[in-house]
């Protein structure tokens, strides 16, 4: 009895040692981290660093960033956005040359302590308050041949102060002993830049030339509403026009109230377009036009269009707007067609920018939340003012013809116009996914018709459930072709003094006095095809790009584009197009920049600056 006894008393003292261990021997073995000091300020429109202090335990070892070509985790650093805050590239210190046993390629570790910097500008503009983003840093902790993830969530605080206000103080050279800045790639992937070789800590001052600055929330809501008034006239918004005028043109012969009616359900589509584009970047930074990067995005709005251009053709008769209100005449409401149309004319004028536009966005995206959904419906608010001004004073409508042969014809015209606009679409999508994308609008269309045949209101329950099913199943195989293959950053030829979009080789031409201008663009924005032809690919802009032989860099960011796209915020713009002439020497962070719709006498100005700054 006694072995027995004494076995379970010796079990029973090593669970409850192993559960009631003091939490601080534990934690000796996990990575902590700080920020020092607790709380940082900086003035509005002036620069800081967040100070992360990292402890590592004895015996152990992170990753550095980047971490060697050996095996393993690069430690990383990602901060939460937050309005009116840009934060810069981590920094870290030199890290220690170690090859671990066994391992025939060495890796860049820290041991014991080290710190990292977080380089943080204010915006102009930005109001005192306090701001906590939130930190995560994910590390591999390594020890005696064994590694473990942590993930450490210091706190920070950081308070805004007013223009010209004393910041937190930053120690003499601690900028400089962070020498080594994180790369995007770190999992395994080449690196560019060794810790041997420092990063250098750009911070661009643009000088623009003829554009209008955005200084405060009054003078960017009137911009937005003369931005969104321009907006309908841009030619990305000439493939829309058809929804537009045919919606005021079928219901021209009806009563005031319902002219009205139709007119406001028009606008209040149009504004909620805006807010939903609001609330994409207040919450997950997307730039003006960045959902057309989106390959599922893009696919499914040429899906759209090609069907609406089929039924405004005849071809079957249940597409927008046929189907639309259809439905919405058996439900008793014949007002959801103006409405969706309202909304899907906004989300096709995206890809444009206008005058004002890239100003106004600029300002918008450095503020709170609430500041951009004002600045946001400011524009939607513009775009909206003609079909507003119809409401208010239908008698306009009797200068539009009654509805009669005439408009069958117009209609069957603006349904080719809407085929040209999924054509024009379809060339924006890359080599691997334009093939994918023309079966799914071949299945898209068997489905459709055969549902107009055989699944419409004139045909019994049996019929119109089967046609459903097979419409439904024959989307369902067109979008597994569309949506299955894998999208890349395509890469246009340009003129002979183009060549990608490579911020190193711009610095290091600038540096050996060079000078160089990088072009925004993307083939889902019709203004930056026409400014390009019009305004920097003329004769007398390309014969000055020569004789000073200047290197013209293209940063197409039709698709996910991170390090342009990282510059184009770092130059005080989110939308395109957008053009940036970089000096040589001591003027190279101060490039001349031209935004929305620049003019060839822009262009040359902007050369004629960085030649003789």
């Amino acid at each position: 009895m006694a072995r027995p006894i004494i076995i379970r008393a010796f079990t029973a003292f090593m669970t409850i040692s192993l559960f009631t261990a003091p939490s601080a021997a534990r934690g000796n073995d996990e990575l902590s981290a700080a920020i020092d000091p607790m709380e940082t300020s900086i003035p509005a429109g002036g620069n800081g660093l967040l100070i992360i202090q990292l402890d590592i335990p004895k015996g152990s070892y992170i990753y550095g960033n980047p971490k060697g070509p050996g095996i393993g985790k690069a430690t990383s650093v990602r901060v939460s956005p937050e309005p009116g805050l840009v934060f810069g590239s981590t920094r870290f210190l030199p890290p220690r040359k170690y090859t671990p046993a066994g391992e025939k390629d060495f890796v860049w570790i820290y041991e014991k302590k080290t710190s990292i910097l977080i380089p943080v500008d204010i915006a102009p503009g930005t109001k005192p308050s306090i701001r906590t983003p939130k930190i995560s840093i994910e590390a591999l902790l390594c020890s005696h041949g064994s590694c473990i993830p942590q993930t450490v969530e210091p706190r920070a605080s950081i308070r805004v102060l007013g223009p010209g206000q004393t910041g937190t103080s930053i120690p003499a050279g601690l900028l400089e002993r962070h020498s080594i800045q994180s790369l995007e790639a770190t999992d395994g992937k080449a690196f560019s830049k060794s810790p041997e070789e420092p990063s250098s800590d750009l911070r661009f001052r643009p000088r623009y030339v003829s554009s209008s600055a955005v200084s405060n929330i009054v003078q960017a809501v009137i911009l937005g509403i003369i931005a969104g008034f321009i907006l309908n006239f841009m030619p990305c918004v000439l493939p829309v026009v058809s929804l537009k005028l045919m919606g005021f043109v079928q219901h021209a012969g009806e009563r005031r109230r319902t002219l009205v009616r139709h007119g406001l359900l028009f606008s209040l589509g149009i504004l909620t377009s805006f807010a939903v584009l609001a609330s994409l970047g207040s919450t997950l930074g997307y730039n003006w036009g960045e959902l057309f990067q989106k390959k599922q995005f893009l696919i499914a709005m040429i899906a759209v269009i090609f069907a609406m251009g089929l039924s405004l053709l005849g071809v079957f008769t249940i597409g927008m707007p046929s189907f639309v209100s259809r439905v919405s005449r058996d439900s008793g409401n014949p007002y959801i067609d103006s409405y969706l149309k309202g909304a899907l004319a906004t989300l096709l004028a995206t890809p444009c920018s206008g005058p004002f536009l890239g100003g106004t966005l600029a300002f918008a995206f450095t503020q709170p939340p609430p500041v951009i959904f004002a600045i946001f419906m400011s524009i939607g608010l513009g775009m909206a003012l003609p079909y507003l001004a119809l409401s208010a004073a239908p008698g306009l409508i009797r200068f539009v013809p009654r509805p009669g042969d005439w408009s069958v014809a117009f209609e069957q015209l603006m349904g080719f116009l809407l085929l040209g606009t999924a054509v024009y679409l379809m060339g924006i999508l890359s080599s691997e996914n334009l093939m994918p994308a023309l079966w799914f609008l071949l299945i898209l269309g068997i489905g459709l018709w055969q549902y107009g045949r055989y699944g419409n209101i004139t045909r019994g329950p049996k019929s119109r459930i089967i046609s459903g099913s097979v419409l439904a199943l024959l989307i369902a195989l067109g979008c597994f072709f569309a949506f299955s293959t894998n999208d890349e950053v395509e890469k246009r030829a340009g003129i002979a003094s183009q060549a990608a979009f490579d911020m190193d080789a711009i610095e290091r031409k600038s540096a050996a006095g060079g000078i160089s201008i990088v072009k925004f663009t993307a083939d889902w924005c019709p203004n930056c095809v026409l400014v390009e032809r019009t305004a920097l690919y003329t004769s007398r802009v390309v014969s000055l790009i020569n004789e000073n032989s200047i290197t013209l860099y293209t940063a197409d960011i039709t698709r996910k584009n991170p390090e342009a796209q990282k510059l184009l915020r770092e130059l005080g713009s989110r939308s395109i197009p957008f053009l940036a002439v970089f000096p040589p020497g001591d003027q190279f962070n101060e490039p001349i920049c031209l935004r929305d719709i620049y003019s060839e006498s822009d262009v040359l100005e902007a050369i004629r600056i960085a030649v003789s700054p």
